[in-house]
């Protein structure tokens, strides 16, 4: 075997013609450009920078893109290999609380996929972070090749209460920062009279929430801002109540974002709605010490004898209304979807400072119904309660949720306690055959000779390295969903009515180019295309 290496990696020569292929550059027709086939060609470079010296002479020889591509190999090498050879994989975990109760699940779940913790100032492989960990940690800015972080830098775009509910979409209830935008506000009441018409008054940081008629709300306020209130929720048994959707955004440019469809975290108002009183806001606002599913009287039965989920015992409770509760999650799809695209570009213009885009984010979309099954967004949380200390029960869907999010990001249980870190199983998984599209595409528009062409932008000799890296990670992330449903790119359901033109039309450039890979993949076999 290191002869063999040797053999093979002794040259500059030796070295382009087992990692790289050509491809044209898009302006130059005629200038050669490096393409690195995903992770196959990782490895070899990296047992031969542990087999042997890069010495100065031989990456003066190399060309431009080769030679980049080693040396950033060379600088993370040392700390990869030592995490090789240390056998089992490491977290660190980052937050600002002086206890760890919340995280008990998060813990349990790595510690059986066999992860090691560790201290922040060590060589961890994950970064757990229950807060906001970019303005205390800069070094995140410099990830090695196999860390990966829980959330994406700019997040906040999501998750921050009044910059969320103050954003212009139509199911958001209309909103208003106090006091910059108390003249919109007051300008809006008015030309809307109702003298029923409430507002929900809520500080930045989703406390003191209270209803309020307009002229009983603080304009001057630098701490809260106003939302419309929906006066006529969909109640079971009198309850108003609250869901919650985890979701997981794996990728950001292009965009790719699953939901957990195993359960939803429902959560019913300990006050029943009626009469309404807005002094009493366990009518109305889910606290801490919610009513769980187990304990509403028309639901005990469902979940209790027939076992079924809180979202199978509420679908239950609705079609004893004579109402169809499908039409719900079409709308909660559709929400998280709009929700993530409207603020992508945000998040894409933080990620330009960052090396490498190692992050994922899970995320819970916590969403209301009114009485006619219409889906409202109230917020996104950047870190969603884990803990089951106030309700046991529930200690079931946070690790299968933990267990799917995991898997699906690549982060996976060991099979044994000395099996290395990063195997070769993503090769066997995910080769060149598995991402190749379009196959008559390619070849009637000679896309080996020439990638200028659009039509082209998909075939495996014009993807550029971090283009198949991108299609390498989506492809792995399909066959490790579990329980994930991806919810962008969206689900084909009726492929043959899909016009992918119409689909990709207003998309940006990347997100057009990976839901026609997806477009592409479900053609051939019908598992891609939900």
């Amino acid at each position: 075997m290191e002869s063999n290496l040797k053999r093979n990696s002794s040259t500059p020569e030796s070295i382009m013609a087992k990692y790289a292929v050509m491809k044209r550059d898009e302006g130059s027709p005629e200038k050669p450009v490096t393409k690195y086939t995903g992770s196959s060609a990782l490895r070899p470079i990296m047992l031969f920078l542990a087999a042997t010296a890069v010495t100065t002479s031989v990456l003066v020889a190399l060309p431009r893109p080769v030679k980049n591509f080693i040396l950033s190999l060379q600088n993370t090498s040392n700390s990869t290999l030592k995490d090789l050879q240390s056998g089992a994989p490491t977290y660190a975990i980052f937050g600002k609380s002086h206890t760890e109760e919340h995280l008990v699940h998060v813990v349990n779940v790595l510690q059986r996929f066999g992860y090691e913790r560790v201290q922040l100032n060590e060589s961890w492989n994950l970064l757990w972070a229950h807060d906001y960990p970019f303005l205390s940690l800069p070094n995140l800015k410099n990830l090695g090749q196999h860390q990966k972080v829980n959330h994406f830098p700019g997040c906040g775009y999501l998750t921050n209460k009044v910059d969320l509910c103050t954003t212009s979409l139509p199911f958001l209830p209309r909103a208003f920062r106090l006091p910059t935008q108390r003249v919109d506000f007051l300008e809006y009441a008015h030309a809307h009279p109702d003298p029923d018409a409430l507002f929900v008054e809520k500080h930045n940081e989703h406390r003191h929430i209270k209803v309020r008629k307009p002229s009983d709300i603080d304009l001057w306020s630098n701490d809260s801002f106003v939302q419309e209130f929906i006066p006529k929720p969909f109640l079971v048994d009198g309850h108003k109540f609250d869901i919650g959707v985890y979701v997981v955004i794996t990728e950001i440019n292009p965009l790719r974002v699953y939901i957990y469809t195993g359960d939803v975290l429902f959560r019913y108002c300990p006050v029943k709605y009626y009469p309404f009183d807005s002094e009493n806001v366990d009518k109305y606002i889910v606290g801490d010490d919610y009513l769980p599913t187990w304990e509403v009287p028309s639901l005990r039965k469902y979940y209790n004898l027939f076992g079924g989920s809180m979202r199978n015992v509420f679908e239950a409770y609705v079609r004893d209304q004579s109402m169809d509760p499908s039409k719900i999650w079409p709308q909660v799809e559709h929400i998280i979807r709009t929700t993530v695209l409207t603020k992508e570009k945000d998040i894409v213009n933080i990620l330009h400072s960052y090396k490498q885009h190692n992050f994922f984010d899970l995320m819970r979309f916590d969403l209301f119904i009114d009485e006619n099954l219409k889906v409202y967004l109230m917020e996104a949380n950047m870190s969603p309660n884990l803990s089951s200390a106030h309700f046991k029960p529930n200690s079931l869907l946070y690790e299968q949720v933990l267990y799917s999010v995991f898997n699906l990001v690549g982060i996976r249980q060991l099979r044994g306690t000395s099996a290395p870190i990063f195997s070769d199983s993503s090769d066997f998984l995910a080769s060149d055959k598995n991402l190749a599209t379009a196959l008559n595409t390619c070849a009637s528009n000679d896309c080996d000779k020439n990638c200028n062409k659009e039509k082209c932008s998909l075939c495996l000799p014009c993807l550029s390295g971090s283009e198949y890296k991108m299609l390498h990670q989506a492809y792995e992330e399909h066959l490790h969903r579990v329980d994930m449903k991806r919810i962008f790119p969206k689900p084909i359901l009726n492929l043959q009515n899909f016009d992918i033109i119409d689909e990709t039309r207003n998309m940006s450039k990347k997100n057009a180019w990976m839901t026609r890979w997806f477009y592409n993949k479900c053609q051939y076999e019908r598992t891609w295309c939900v």
